[in-house]
């Protein structure tokens, strides 16, 4: 292969890449998926898209709009992530805001981390890939600490994870502002188990348990970073890694979606006024429950998601035929 071919397949996998990590920085802003609740008691005129959510990395928000009437006049859009937990109470649900608190806590720094996956794919020479993954890992691991082990840490959070966080609590920023991560975590869990089901002894074990896997996720992401910077310098299949990974982003956001969805339908409080069988809500597509039609899809961010799988596929596979020929 001419030296041409070799720069003009450098540029392509660079070019691939570069829109890649813009995309990922975009898609952490915008909503993943959303979920909608549609009953008789919530006619379409006054809530057209049902009682709606939305699904971000960091949080989950509020999807109903504002519906603007003659007949009614209002201000503000109605908080459907409240009322959805207001609804789902009744069967003894958990809120919402109670699902995936490590994930929407680190969500920051995991999004991060494959960001420099992807860098550290670009480059391939081995010394400066090291380099590079050790200067950028170092940087997010340091930034998680301060995040989740020092006062004030919580302010280090996304705005959107602080805002959903004090959504969830009815609290100001004033309120929070002294918190570490790790305690945004842990009273977050607390209040949230304990809104309709004031259970203390079984509220505070759970709450024990879920300290100890944010600890040890933290730990884990970390020994992650290293074992990628030695792995991705001594052997091919590590260098592989750093872009199989991200690759899997979409698979790995509907495994932990659906597992959070199956925990909720099959870990039913016994306080809650209905009696129901476990179930496992719908992740994809339409299902019903009671009077409630649910509606369950994909939104904008997800897409993008699916997007940078593909770029990063074809990256992949540019640097693979690349590499072959040169018999590297």
């Amino acid at each position: 292969m001419t030296s041409a071919d070799d720069r003009k397949r450098s540029l392509t996998v660079n070019a691939l890449l570069g829109i890649t990590l813009i995309v990922l920085a975009i898609m952490y802003f915008t909503p993943i998926w959303w979920v909608s609740l549609k009953a008789p008691n919530y006619p379409p005129e006054a809530f057209p898209d049902g009682i709606r959510i939305h699904f971000h990395f960091n949080g989950v928000f509020n999807g109903c709009s504002l519906v603007k009437s003659d007949e009614v006049q209002v201000e503000e859009a109605l908080n459907c992530v409240h009322e959805m937990d207001t609804i789902n109470h009744y069967v003894g649900m958990y809120p919402i805001a109670s699902g995936g608190p490590i994930e929407r806590a680190l969500s920051q720094f995991l999004v991060s981390f494959l960001g420099v996956m992807i860098i550290g794919f670009a480059c391939r020479k081995k010394k400066l890939r090291a380099m590079i993954m050790t200067a950028g890992f170092t940087a997010i691991a340091l930034w998680m600490y301060m995040a989740m082990y020092t006062e004030s840490g919580v302010m280090m959070l996304s705005d959107g994870y602080r805002q959903a966080l004090q959504s969830s609590l009815d609290l100001d920023v004033a309120d929070i502002h002294d918190w570490s991560g790790i305690e945004a975590v842990t009273e977050s869990y607390r209040d949230t188990l304990g809104i309709y089901f004031r259970q203390v002894d079984i509220i505070e074990d759970k709450v024990d348990v879920m300290r100890v896997w944010t600890n040890g996720i933290v730990i884990a992401l970390i020994a992650a970073m290293v074992l990628l910077v030695v792995g991705a310098y001594l052997t091919p299949l590590f260098y592989w890694l750093l872009i199989i990974v991200p690759i899997l982003l979409p698979v790995f956001f509907v495994i932990d979606y659906a597992a959070w969805l199956w925990y909720f339908g099959h870990n039913l409080n016994t306080m809650g006024a209905f009696a129901v069988k476990p179930f496992m809500p719908t992740v994809f597509g339409q299902g019903k429950v009671a009077q409630f039609s649910t509606h369950s899809y994909p939104h904008m961010g997800y897409f993008m998601m699916l997007g940078i799988s593909a770029m990063l596929i074809v990256a992949g596979l540019v640097r693979k035929k690349q590499i072959q020929n040169e018999g590297d």
